[in-house]
């Protein structure tokens, strides 16, 4: 019988995730899972996978209560989720199903509404691409389904991972007021040489399986090829002429400043009408490889052309072999680390004309150890977000620092 297949494959499976050594994320805890059902959504990559293959162990699996499946397990071929759930309800003493990828399974809201109402005892926890809406899917599991949204690894993050060293997290307003402090409480010297490994090749958890940044980069590009070529494709079920385009768009992403790109300029370079383009940029946004920033209004048209646009984060600029010493590209990446980081923690970053950015009335304007106060000079709440600094002073925060913020 082939459901005892997906037992022994889930044996296999823990096995050997067992077997690595294994980071528990602070984030992990904000994840109550009180709910009968519950997603975690993100980009390729930054450990949907590990989280669930966690919760399984720790809700049963090898006591037979939990069981871990994948959606593209070929059982799902000839069978529906639906009667898993209602056999291993009936038969098993399983309790909990986690199920990875769960956009590569055709009709998992329905299925997913039809599991909630029909077994009240029954927890699911699935995995999923950053595009899945549980509001406008056809089957709205907003009142049935919690979703948690998990990202790549903060620096801080990364220097617990790599360093096996506890840090503490800070808000931002404990960044920007008390950050002189934070330096001496964090009491690393030599923080600046982590924090450019980090750019270069810390975001991503599944780094540490790889030796060389070639390696790591190719990993990168696969993880974003799957990103375009499966994910997207299945969720909107589009075809390769309209996901070669979608990849155009992302390279143009990739290879372009910030402000110079914008829904117009695209629609003329890649001869498309303003409205597909503006539906591609957001399929990129929502699939987690692209960042938008906006403006301080509101309205359709502001929401379908941003300001501005950056790579999801900065290990995709390096990934591509862009020259990361060029004066550009290192603007580039300081101000996508830094609204990584800001977004990714829940903060609304909008485009401002003093500075960089404004984040809850706060203006920021980001650059190297020499950029000067000109542009935000005589400004309340303004500050200088100075990269290959230690530390700062009054008005003058280092970067990397914004990478304690989760």
């Amino acid at each position: 019988m082939y459901l005892e297949k997906l037992f022994d494959i889930q044996k296999i499976i823990l096995d050997q995730f067992q077997k690595r050594p294994f980071y528990k994320r602070s984030v992990f805890k904000e994840f109550g899972m009180q709910n009968k059902v519950c997603g975690l959504v993100g980009p390729r990559g930054i450990g949907k996978t590990t989280f669930l293959l966690y919760k399984t162990i720790e809700r049963g699996a090898r006591e037979g209560q939990a069981l871990y499946v994948s959606a593209d397990n070929i059982y799902f071929l000839e069978n529906k989720l639906f009667d898993l759930v209602e056999y291993l309800y009936k038969e098993t003493d399983v309790r909990f199903l986690a199920i990875d990828e769960i956009h590569k399974y055709s009709n998992w809201s329905q299925e997913l509404k039809n599991i909630s109402d029909v077994f009240f005892d029954f927890n699911i926890l699935f995995s999923g691409s950053s595009s899945i809406d549980i509001i406008k899917s056809k089957y709205d599991l907003s009142r049935r389904v919690i979703l948690y949204h998990l990202y790549g690894f903060s620096f801080r993050e990364y220097l617990e991972f790599y360093l096996d060293i506890k840090f503490k997290k800070y808000s931002l307003d404990e960044v920007i007021v008390n950050h002189e402090k934070i330096v001496q409480e964090i009491n690393m010297p030599d923080i600046l040489k982590y924090f450019k490994l980090y750019l270069i090749s810390g975001y991503y958890p599944f780094f540490k399986e790889f030796k060389l940044d070639t390696e790591k980069f190719q990993a990168i590009k696969n993880a974003t090829q799957k990103t375009i070529y499966e994910d997207i494709a299945t969720l909107y079920n589009l075809k390769t002429s309209t996901l070669i385009v979608l990849e155009k768009i992302f390279n143009f992403v990739l290879n372009s400043q910030p402000g110079e790109l914008n829904a117009n300029k695209l629609s003329n370079n890649l001869g498309k009408d303003f409205d597909s383009v503006s539906e591609y940029l957001k399929m990129l946004q929502e699939s987690g490889l692209i960042r938008f920033l906006f403006m301080k209004k509101s309205g359709n048209a502001y929401l379908r052309n941003p300001q501005k646009m950056y790579p999801d984060n900065v290990n995709l600029i390096y990934a591509n072999f862009i020259g990361s010493n060029d004066a550009n590209t290192l603007g580039k990446i300081r101000e996508s680390f830094f609204i990584n980081q800001i977004q990714n923690i829940g903060k609304q970053a909008l485009y401002s004309d003093i500075g960089d950015f404004e984040v809850e009335k706060c203006f920021f304007e980001i650059g190297g150890k020499n950029k000067n106060m000109k542009q935000i000079a005589d400004k309340k709440n303004a500050f200088l977000v100075k990269d290959n600094i230690l530390i700062g002073n009054k008005q003058s925060v280092p970067l990397y620092l914004f990478g304690f913020l989760y």
